[in-house]
């Protein structure tokens, strides 16, 4: 019974592990106690870790009050007014991770009382931890339990997938491990199932898990991809370089067909998945897929078609990353930045690469069962925890599967690695393979060393080195290292009974293993800080209770869903909408220091949305060209921007009016533009895209450098003198400032050095505010290439460096300044690091 019920006891125990590693993230351990309460909502649950989480929970609360996930239906089909408005845009979303979380909402409040933002916010560390269960019986299919345990603890924990599957993390990347390991796992099992009904049944297994996965995210083809090449090259490998042949007569083509065990469960998977999506998610979407799994590969196009610039480059996660961290102490620990580091470090990715070759070694030698003899010397009985091999399949049949595994964990890591080449974001999908060749290769050397060292002396020596590997990740001393591998090796030498040093030993060679990975996902969650706080979230709440339902949000695409949700307004773009040309425009109405050509791009976008522009290209046939006479237009009141149109750009009065009925709305529809703090380190980007040149097809980055610590007040000849520092420059200069207060006067200069020298430079144009009052507004420096502002409180300062193309921009202006000298715009509400405007 004991026998029957270890599988299960090992995956409640597994996902045990996983799901207490993730559910760390709730105590929000990255910010400072004093602070958490500005990071929790009135229920005193965190806000959400990323902003797709809010577009997903909008999602789940529409399907669960109007039974769509749109806001309403546009020719029966789902239309979202909130998002890219005007016009909205349609619901093309795949609709998984709301059926299942409305259907938990609907499950668990039958047990009690819980909100649909408690439900979403653990609903990814559930689900993401679901992916234990088939990556252990994928791995213990071939190998034994311990690597099964090994791969399922490595797959589970790996970085990056563990950062988007966290409590307080709500995306569709919760689906990302789970289904694609079922569809592998249940393919693989039909490939080596002897009967025709469990090799029907597998496949038809895998087709559904396919379907599921194909609600969850529309990369699933990738997966398909993977399993024909396999299979494919399976073929090829076995039949005809190493010369196998099925054995047996057949009666005839379907009885030959049936008979092959790899095109087989293939044929009926890719049969039974077509029609299954087809029927529930209508054939054109199976196109749609294979053009995305294409169009993947063009990522990294820094222009489209439309010449305008390609928002993805500054995503984050869409960065090709580098593929070792440098620093030797470094390199063995998991990360996120590196290729090496998001599977889970250097040991990680060394034993899953070993993995292929393990395989490709047991299928070179196959283990052929014996009877061993009782006067042999081993390490002790065979643990519990290593299946038995039958001697009928101890031969042909065995390598048979590890010649599968091999081509299949081969073709799966280089297909994936491929995909890494595409941006960061696909680190998950190589780590995955990774991890579990990493479990084979962990169960293959556990089961050897068992059988190859069966001496005191050696057994002492591995568990000694096992239990240094296992400890070194946590940060312990080198005192604590040796400790643990002393205890470990005094074990071995104090307990006689082989049946327990044995299973010893092979439980640290597995904790060893799987040890980085535990480490990497901790360090994670234990240090997550929510993505915005109570100044974000009450300032939409102000919109929400002081605008009209018309009125547009504008800012940044980072926070547009964030807006929706806590404003209910419609908001210009956000992370469903971002490379659109409004990433252009709103770039330049923050850029740009003409304050009315600011205020009319915000008008032109909050009230027609791209129809200016569009319209405007019809006539030009060139983007360039459009944004050139827009740029000139949009600040100039209507008949003007008329006469400009016809008169220097020369389109006839017809073309001007259609293009002036959108650039310039004799209705415009009330907005309000949201700047924050967050924006001073997104300025290399939002001023990248507002500045485009389309012949270029380049932009320039400029950035502020606010101070990041401030030295104490020191008065030297009557001088009061504060220092600042604002950012590196590399590991042995710092960018600061240096304050200066004498009598009545301050004034105030920009550093570049560090400890031993310090180089003053004036600053291009210096602005200094004492309280309310601006002391100092004038150009010092006409060939400077930083600006400076300082703004102070008694001998409290804030300084902010910034490029000087950035002095008088609209951003400078109103949210640094205040609005201060300008006109065109109307403050309307504060609060902590986001300032609120609109419209004049």
């Amino acid at each position: 019974m004991l026998e029957r019920l270890k599988p299960f006891l090992i995956i409640v125990l597994l996902f045990s592990v996983v799901f207490y590693i993730r559910a760390e993230a709730s105590n929000i351990g990255g910010v400072p106690a004093d602070a958490k309460k500005f990071y929790e909502d009135a229920d005193g649950l965190p806000y959400f870790s990323e902003m797709d989480s809010y577009y997903n929970y909008r999602l789940t609360m529409n399907y669960l009050t109007k039974g769509i996930m749109g806001d309403t239906l546009v020719d029966g089909k789902p239309y979202d007014l909130h998002s890219y408005y005007p016009p909205g845009r349609p619901v093309d979303y795949p609709p998984l991770i709301v059926y299942v979380t409305s259907a938990a909402y609907r499950v668990l409040n039958f047990f009690g009382d819980f909100s649909l933002k408690e439900v979403a916010f653990w609903m990814g560390a559930f689900i993401g931890s679901l992916c234990v269960i088939p990556a252990y019986l994928f791995v213990r299919r071939i190998t034994n339990d311990y690597g099964g345990f090994a791969a399922a603890l490595i797959v589970g924990l790996v970085p990056t997938y563990v950062a988007h599957t966290y409590a307080g993390f709500f995306d569709t990347d919760m689906f990302n491990f789970v289904l694609p390991l079922f569809v592998f796992w249940f393919f693989t099992e039909g490939m080596l199932a002897s009967s025709m009904r469990g090799k029907v049944g597998y496949a038809l297994a895998a087709a559904v898990s396919i379907l599921v996965f194909s609600a969850a995210w529309v990369g699933y083809i990738f997966y398909l991809a993977v399993l024909i090449v396999f299979v494919a090259a399976y073929l090829v490998i076995s039949r005809y370089i190493l010369g196998e042949k099925p054995e047996g007569e057949f009666e005839g083509k379907l009885d030959w067909l049936i008979h092959q065990r790899e095109l087989f469960p293939l044929l009926i998977l890719l049969i039974a998945g077509g029609v299954l999506i087809g029927v529930f998610g209508g054939f054109s979407s199976l196109a749609g897929a294979v053009g995305g799994l294409i169009g993947a590969t063009q990522i990294q196009a820094t222009a489209q078609t439309t010449a305008y610039p390609n928002v993805y480059v500054s995503v984050s996660e869409l960065q090709v990353p580098e593929f070792i961290t440098t620093g030797a102490g470094n390199i063995f620990l998991p990360g996120q930045n590196t290729i090496v580091g998001g599977v889970g470090g250097l040991l990680v990715f060394i034993i899953g690469v070993l993995g292929v070759g393990a395989l490709v070694w047991k299928y070179r030698q196959p283990e052929v069962v014996v009877e061993e003899s009782e006067n042999r010397p081993r390490a002790g009985k065979k643990s519990k925890f290593m299946r038995k091999k039958r001697a009928a399949v101890a031969s042909e049949e065995m390598r048979h599967r590890y010649l599968l595994y091999a081509v299949l964990m081969a073709v799966w890591l280089i297909m994936s690695g491929y995909a890494v080449t595409k941006g960061s974001r696909f680190i998950p999908t190589f780590a995955m393979p990774l991890g579990l060749s990493a479990g084979i290769f962990t169960g293959f050397l556990v089961e050897y060393l068992r059988v190859r060292f069966t001496t005191t002396s050696s057994l002492a020596l591995i568990v000694f080195v096992a239990a240094v590997a296992m400890v070194m990740p946590f940060g312990v001393s080198v005192a604590v290292k040796l400790l643990a591998g002393v205890l470990a090796a005094g074990f071995i030498y104090s307990v006689k009974k082989p049946e327990i040093r044995a299973p010893f030993m092979m439980v640290l060679v597995v904790l060893a293993a799987v040890a980085p990975s535990v480490s990497g996902a901790h360090s994670i969650t234990t240090s997550v800080a929510p993505g915005t706080d109570d100044g974000m979230w009450n300032s939409m709440q102000w919109v929400k209770k002081n605008t009209s339902r018309d009125t547009v949000v504008m800012s940044w695409w980072d926070f547009g869903h964030l807006f929706a949700v806590a404003a209910d307004r419609p908001v210009t773009f956000d992370g469903g909408s971002q490379n659109t040309p409004r990433a252009y425009w709103i770039g330049k109405a923050l850029t740009t220091s003409n304050e009315t050509l600011s205020r009319g791009i915000l008008t032109m976008l909050s009230t027609s949305g791209d129809l200016a522009y569009e319209t405007l290209d019809n006539y030009t046939d060139d983007s360039g060209k459009t944004a050139e006479i827009l740029t000139a237009t949009l600040g100039l009141p209507r008949e003007e921007a008329r006469a400009v149109m016809t008169g220097r750009y020369g389109l006839s009065d017809t073309e001007a009016d259609s293009v002036l009925r959108y650039s310039h709305p004799a209705k415009p529809k009330p907005f309000v533009l949201v700047l924050s703090s967050d924006m001073l380190g997104k300025a290399p980007w939002w001023t990248y895209f507002g500045t485009w040149d389309f012949k270029k097809k380049t932009g320039s980055r400029y950035g502020y450098y606010p101070s990041l610590a401030s030295s104490k007040p020191q008065v030297v000849n009557n001088t009061t003198v504060i220092q600042t520092v604002n950012t590196m420059v590399d590991q042995n200069n710092v960018l600061g400032t240096i304050i200066e207060k004498k009598a009545n006067t301050t004034n105030a200069t920009i550093a570049v050095g560090n400890n031993m020298t310090v180089q003053k430079i004036n600053p291009h144009k210096l602005t200094i505010i004492e309280g309310d009052l601006l002391v100092k507004n004038e150009v010092v420096d006409s060939d400077a290439q930083l600006s400076l502002i300082v703004i102070g409180s008694g001998n409290q300062y804030t300084t902010i460096i910034m490029n000087r193309e950035l002095e008088d921009s609209v951003f400078t202006k109103l949210f640094l300044l205040g609005g201060f000298n300008q006109t065109s715009f109307k403050f309307l509400h504060q609060e902590p690091g986001v300032l609120l405007w609109t419209a004049a």
